[in-house]
């Protein structure tokens, strides 16, 4: 007798709204004091009721309401005896001194026992700390707090617009602001026809992307103490695998656009490409342009052979499959868990087993780029767009040096033994057909389509608000990659009623050469496209799933002036807010899921998984329903809790692959799909 079959929709969508909830009073409050103490960040402070706590709140008399009055007295001494970052100076998350003042600040606001106390703080620090020094710590201190959750930041572009849009933009808007006049602003991406890099600055170039990146470093910052309490499960293999996917992603965008895949940086070679960010700090110096064919420089406290010194010690480090700790300790690498060592040591984040002899490879090769122009400050140059998260992924040599680092990746985890059969296999269950479908008329079966739309940016936080005149509507408009909405249909026949994952990756079928990519290659440029949980009953299963509920992605946040107009009518009873304390700013833009592809069509192959919920959760309480909920897991983790999937991200190409035919198991299936660039966005 035949099996019935069962249709099973995995609802991520509906299991993720029910994480939502209607905002009461307080959340309204604090959502809205929060935006107020966001605008207009290099001006003072204009709210009534922040002036009020501003001008009446001493945090030295009420050291009974902070955890750490010593992080409270030595702030109140940098502010008492001017050695605070100038408010018109340049912040660099990367400099010792600088940073050192940014997480005394942060220590103080995270450290305030309630929320009013918190709120208070802040409003009496904003006007005298550096903007963008103010704005990372209370942002990180904002989206670690209890009391915080789900409270949203405007999006990043729209608080410190200069950091994202390129001078004529930003010029354009004081014209208008100063005509009253209400103005859409077109922004191009940088570069021009003459170089081939241009193709892909729409990549490098999004502000959603930046975005990301940016949120990414505040959710897993470098410099975080494990006395702060909040747990940074994986932290170092989540910086691997974010920045890996990152790299894999932009060699897809270059293969759609007839370019090869990025080369690596090396120290003592030329930075072929140059880059002209075309933007401009608000304090009016320029961010610095870099010309072709530069070499690295040794900087004052810096030089080459400490970068070589460093590499050479984590590459036989990864040889001998050990890492020695800072009291002599080795510790292996040679297994799951090393890759979280790796990556805590080649960042290197506060974690490192051992840091003065490992240094910071990352960091450094971030600041060593950012400076290359001047590296001796001979002529004051201000930092590059290397030198901070919000900019980093604008300049082609942000993937250039993430390659370098992924290589090292690479060779750890090629000396790890490749998985076997019993690892790969999920005994009785067999995946029988896949498809995916787009959601537009004209779409086929393993056709997606993807486009490029408008997207509009806010430009009120760009210009000064003089006194209560009405604000001027002010937007810059950019062209954005963006796909069709597909779904996924998988058949998948089980001997039993089990709980399975879900994994689903995408790769190009060719190189840049045209020829076919063997499996133990590609496996390296793998794109993860979601992975869910899901409930197998015996016999044929079809599993559904939209591309909207990826894991990787984030939907587009709400604008500036959207979130204070929503909020102001919530709290007039006009409409409802609704929030999600599960609420994620770190994720993939939803729009940039899939790589561009070509106008003629560009031939992918999708790989499925389904490996075995039980044996691969973390701990046996965790119920599919709790996966759900959790957003942007993929590349962002999960804040203050464990990651619930215990395999190694990539799973299972992170490692290598002897065989193709013994590796791909009856769980696992690869068809061919095309995604196709068009013009404009296909009828639905």
């Amino acid at each position: 007798m035949r099996p019935a079959t069962v249709l099973l929709i995995v609802l991520g969508a509906c299991a993720l709204a029910s994480a939502e909830q209607k905002a009461d009073a307080i959340f309204l409050k604090r959502q809205l004091q929060v935006l107020n103490l966001l605008r207009h960040l290099n001006q003072p402070l204009i709210d009534p009721e922040l002036l009020v706590f501003k001008n009446s709140f001493s945090p030295l008399n009420n050291l009974n309401k902070f955890k750490d009055p010593t992080a409270v007295k030595n702030f109140l001494k940098l502010v008492t005896e001017g050695k605070l970052l100038e408010r018109d100076a340049i912040f660099s998350l990367f400099d010792a001194r600088q940073r050192a003042q940014m997480v005394t600040l942060f220590e103080v606001l995270y450290g305030a026992t309630d929320y009013d106390t918190f709120l208070k703080a802040a409003a009496w620090a904003r006007d005298r700390t550096n903007p963008r020094q103010f704005l990372y710590a209370f942002s990180v201190a904002l989206l670690h707090r209890e009391d915080c959750r789900g409270v949203i930041l405007p999006p990043a572009y729209e608080i410190t617009p200069h950091m994202f849009l390129t001078t004529d933009v930003v010029r354009k808007a004081y014209q208008a602001k100063m005509m009253r006049t209400p103005t859409v602003i077109p922004m191009k991406f940088t570069g021009s026809v003459n170089n081939p890099e241009q193709r892909v600055a729409y990549f490098g170039e999004d502000i959603g992307m930046n975005s990301h990146h940016s949120h990414w470093h505040m959710d897993f910052p470098f410099w975080w103490k494990q006395e702060y309490t909040v747990d940074k499960d994986r932290k170092g293999e989540l910086f691997f695998y974010m920045h890996h996917q990152m790299v894999a992603r932009f060699d897809a965008e270059r293969l759609s656009n007839d370019l090869p895949a990025v080369e690596p940086l090396e120290w003592d070679q030329q930075i072929t490409e140059g880059f002209a960010p075309a933007a401009t700090y608000e304090n009016g110096q320029e961010f610095p342009m870099r010309p072709d064919n530069m070499k690295f420089c040794d900087l004052p406290s810096l030089s080459v052979r400490d970068m070589k010194i460093v590499e050479g010690r984590i590459r036989d480090a990864i040889a001998s499959s050990f890492v020695k700790t800072a009291d002599s300790r080795l510790l292996s690498i040679n297994n799951t868990a090393g890759i979280n060592l790796l990556g805590e040591i080649i960042e290197s984040s506060a974690n490192s087993v051992n840091p003065v002899y490992y240094g910071q490879l990352h960091n450094d090769g971030h600041v060593m780029l950012s400076k290359v122009t001047d590296p001796l400050q001979r002529y004051g140059v201000p930092p590059g767009v290397m030198e901070h998260f919000e900019t980093a992924t604008r300049d082609p040599a942000f993937f250039r040096l993430h390659k370098h680092v992924d290589n090292l990746f690479k060779l750890h985890k090629d000396l790890l033994l490749p998985y076997d059969v019993s690892e790969l296999d999920f005994p009785g269950v067999k995946i029988e057909a896949v498809k995916v479908v787009g959601s537009c008329k004209a779409s086929t079966p393993n056709q997606l389509i993807t486009y490029f739309d408008e997207s509009h940016i806010d430009l009120n936080n760009i210009v000064e608000n003089v006194g209560q005149e009405q604000p001027v509507d002010i937007k810059a408009v950019v062209s954005r990659l963006n796909h069709e909405p597909f779904k996924y249909v998988i058949t998948v026949n089980s001997k039993k009623p089990v709980r399975g994952i879900v994994r689903i990756f995408l790769a190009p079928k060719l190189n840049w050469f045209g020829q076919r990519v063997p499996l133990d290659v590609a496996r390296w440029g793998f794109i993860e496209l979601d992975r869910f949980p899901v409930r197998l009953a015996s016999g044929d299963n079809i599993v559904s799933r939209n591309s909207v509920d990826s894991i990787i992605t984030v939907p587009e946040p709400r604008s500036f002036s959207n979130l204070v107009s929503d909020v102001e009518k919530a709290i007039r009873g006009e409409q409802v807010f609704s929030y999600d304390k599960y609420y994620r700013h770190c994720g993939f833009p939803r729009r940039l899921l899939l790589p561009k592809g070509k106008p003629e069509g560009m031939v992918y192959q999708l790989y499925v998984v389904v490996t075995d919920y039980d044996k691969d959760i973390v701990e046996p309480g965790i119920q599919p329903e709790d996966v759900e909920n959790l957003s942007s897991l993929g590349y962002c983790g999960v804040m203050g809790g464990k990651i619930p999937d215990g395999r190694p991200m990539g799973f299972p190409f992170d490692r290598r692959i002897v065989s193709p035919e013994q590796f791909l198991t009856p769980n696992m299936e690869v068809v061919d799909i095309t995604i196709k660039n068009v013009k404009q966005k296909p009828a639905e």
